[in-house]
């Protein structure tokens, strides 16, 4: 796509608020119209992604204050269209009047994420890049932000490239040999058209089963703590943040609302929260925290199902089993440092339930506690591998699947011995599928293969 230009848009860049710099982004139009009755004169033309420090005027020409503008200039710059981000003090009210300045001179103001898709329309970033702008912006985590930089630096593009160029291939010769029967694709060829296709969907599958884990690194995970009260719910909450942030006591019924902070966990944003215990009680607040315990249990994406070690497995605890069985949950004996006088119910040790020990007073068992979590809510064991591409995006998943659902039905047509033009038909779909991950229209890739080798006009 070559860069057009199109009315100009402005906005803050920077968050709202007060702070020692804000940023005022404007792509499209021309810099000199747009700022000409802002700046000095003399400081106009701007100089190619050079900063320069100017005042920036109000409609009655009074500085409101010393600005740097820098001007990229198309089709270098991020949207592909001239851009200027003028650099300001963070005050509301003055990124208020720079920006009420820039549409008076002509601006609209920008819709969300208007920026980036001009980015993708002018070509300077692909569909997977341009969402990966967002979750690069949205990531509470390290190793979030390292799957999101991947991604804009265009690590999916590159791994269905040649995937789709295989795939073109395969086309084109299945294409060739419709139009001229001279042409048609003997049997060995046919096999090794055959292999070609199959490794594509098998390389495919390998990518749709990252999304597992991805799904995980970019949503994260919910996590609720339940139990009677007295069990030392707060105190696993406080183990895990590795802080004391809920009250301790022992006094029953001390939690009484939901407490929630994030923790990283193997690089997976996880919202733990700590809900009130769970007992019979006349108290009207306490009971509205109980009904909101139960009530985030069910939402959760795990349950950590706390039960005190030091007493008997009672009416309170087969109340809470009740809704904690069926849900992904781990169930934690906690107070490992006092006697067991407990004895867990065959129904719960002979069943699928991860049983973990722990005192979260010492802090013994608490990092098998992390490592029974991860196991949970991933499925596997083992650490996640860094530098592995992950597919984060359903849309990207459901693509993926789409792809190999149209590429397994079309390989077993062609192995079937059918003629061309029903495979081809399911393969040409799922590679517009594929090309709809990036923005691509891929069944014109398909011509321009045919026409660069083979003697199509004869």
């Amino acid at each position: 796509m070559k860069s057009s230009v199109q009315d100009p848009i402005v906005a803050l860049a920077t968050p709202s608020g007060r702070g020692a710099i804000a940023v005022i982004r404007v792509s499209g139009g021309r810099p000199e119209t747009l700022l000409s009755a802002a700046i000095p004169p003399k400081k106009l033309p701007f100089p190619p992604r050079s900063p320069v420090l100017t005042e920036f005027c109000d409609f009655q020409g009074a500085a409101l204050d010393h600005v740097l503008v820098t001007w990229y200039p198309a089709p270098g710059s991020y949207t592909g269209e001239d851009v200027i981000e003028i650099s300001c003090h963070g005050s509301p009210a003055l990124t208020t009047a720079i920006l009420d300045q820039m549409v008076s001179a002509g601006a609209r103001l920008a819709e969300p994420g208007e920026f980036t898709r001009r980015a993708f329309l002018n070509g300077k970033l692909d569909l997977t890049q341009a969402e990966a702008v967002r979750d690069l912006i949205e990531s509470h985590t390290i190793f979030q932000a390292r799957v999101a930089s991947q991604q804009l630096e265009g690590q999916l593009s590159r791994r269905l490239q040649p995937l789709k160029e295989q795939m073109v291939d395969a086309l084109s010769h299945m294409e060739t040999s419709l139009e001229f029967v001279e042409d048609e694709v003997v049997p060995a060829a046919r096999e090794e058209l055959l292999a070609q296709l199959k490794n594509v969907e098998h390389q495919l599958k390998d990518l749709e089963e990252t999304f597992q884990i991805g799904r995980l690194v970019r949503d994260g995970v919910e996590a609720v703590i339940v139990g009677a009260t007295n069990s030392g719910k707060s105190s696993i909450f406080n183990s895990l943040l590795g802080s004391s942030r809920a009250l301790v006591t022992g006094i029953a019924g001390t939690t009484r609302d939901v407490i929630s902070e994030h923790i990283d966990l193997r690089g997976v944003p996880m919202r733990l929260l700590d809900t009130a215990g769970i007992r019979s009680s006349a108290d009207e607040v306490e009971e509205l925290g109980i009904e909101k315990a139960l009530s985030h249990l069910k939402e959760a994406d795990i349950v950590l199902f706390v039960l005190d070690q030091n007493i008997e497995f009672g009416a309170f605890e087969k109340k809470i089993w009740a809704d904690v069985e069926g849900r992904p949950h781990i169930i934690v004996l906690n107070k490992n440092d006092l006697p067991l006088r407990m004895r867990v119910p065959d129904f719960i040790v002979h069943g699928l339930s991860n049983i973990v020990s722990v005192s979260a007073l010492t802090g013994a068992g608490m990092e098998n506690l992390r490592e029974a979590i991860w196991e949970e809510i991933s499925g596997s064991k083992d650490e996640v591998e860094r530098d592995r591409l992950f597919l984060t995006n359903l849309r990207h998943r459901d693509l993926i699947r789409r792809a190999r659902q149209l590429l397994k039905k079309g390989i077993g047509a062609y192995a079937d011995g059918m003629s061309e033009e029903y495979p081809i038909y399911d393969f040409r779909r799922a590679l517009t599928a594929l090309g709809a991950i990036t923005g691509e229209v891929s069944v014109d890739d398909i011509l321009d293969r045919i026409f660069s080798t083979f003697c199509i006009g004869k």
